[in-house]
């Protein structure tokens, strides 16, 4: 909003006149006109913030679209820094073996997410997800023994062999407990690990499992900014959104991937 102003103060004045000023002393500078000059200053500034903020008002999804919006959403650095990293975007999976919409989740999406996207993302699964550490030094799992058995079974396999060998593995598998065993899904699944079966075997057997499984537990309470409360969650390179952030990411994630990678190679 621009300031009054007076014509009457700039209006020239009559040839050979001096201004009634001249002839007073000039006024000391109170507390009071001081107070006035910071409200004045306050005004100004508030101002010109309310404007600026009024300037960005494309949500920010698009902000790192062009940099017209990004200048005047005032994050041309931030979106330059994200275009000039080189790295892959990281996609973390918190999950647990028996929630049916994280099986549904790494049945029906895992796989084809990796095969198209593998060259641009580094994908990073967390079997824990609602479970918990108890004061005796025991799991409990919300589906109970044989989730916990699962989630173990796949801390193992995640730990021995690289993801690109742990993804076919734990898609197979997470199909077959939905009528077997963890022992006979975890036979039924072998083809994919038979080079390290008896090592994730051993693992799944000794202490290295439950060692595995309070590595998970851990990764899964210190993520930031928000707590994880359901899953399946997408965490984005460690970063964990609130929780509408979050069931937008899982129903439409390979879409926002496509959208992350054309930015960043400049398609």
């Amino acid at each position: 909003m621009a300031l009054p102003r007076s014509d009457r103060l700039f209006a020239p004045l009559p040839p050979g006149s001096q201004p009634a000023s001249l002839a007073i002393a000039r006024p000391r500078r109170t507390m009071s006109s001081m107070s006035s000059a910071v409200l004045l200053l306050t005004v100004v500034v508030a101002a010109a913030v309310t404007g600026t903020a009024q300037a960005c008002n494309i949500p920010p999804d698009f902000w790192c679209d062009s940099y017209e919006i990004a200048q005047r959403c005032n994050v041309v650095a931030q979106c330059q820094a994200f275009k000039a990293d080189r790295r892959p975007i990281k996609i973390t999976l918190m999950y647990e073996a028996l929630c049916p919409y994280c099986q549904r989740f790494i049945t029906n999406q895992l796989g084809n997410l990796y095969n198209q996207f593998r060259h641009n993302v580094e994908i990073e699964m967390i079997p824990w997800g609602n479970s918990r550490l108890l004061r005796t030094g025991q799991i409990s799992c919300n589906h109970g023994q044989k989730e916990c058995d699962a989630n173990r079974l796949m801390s193992c396999v995640i730990d021995v062999v690289k993801v690109k060998q742990a993804i076919p593995f734990i898609i197979c598998f997470e199909r077959a407990l939905s009528s077997q065993p963890v022992d006979q899904a975890m036979h039924h699944c072998s083809t994919f690990i038979r080079n390290n079966y008896h090592e994730i075997k051993t693992c799944f057997q000794s202490e290295r499992g439950v060692q595995l499984q309070r590595q998970a537990a851990h990764r899964t309470t210190t993520v930031r900014a928000h707590p994880i409360i359901e899953v399946p969650y997408i965490v984005i390179n460690d970063y964990s959104p609130n929780l509408d952030g979050n069931n937008l990411n899982v129903s439409n994630l390979k879409d926002l991937i496509k959208k992350w990678i054309s930015y960043k190679i400049g398609r």
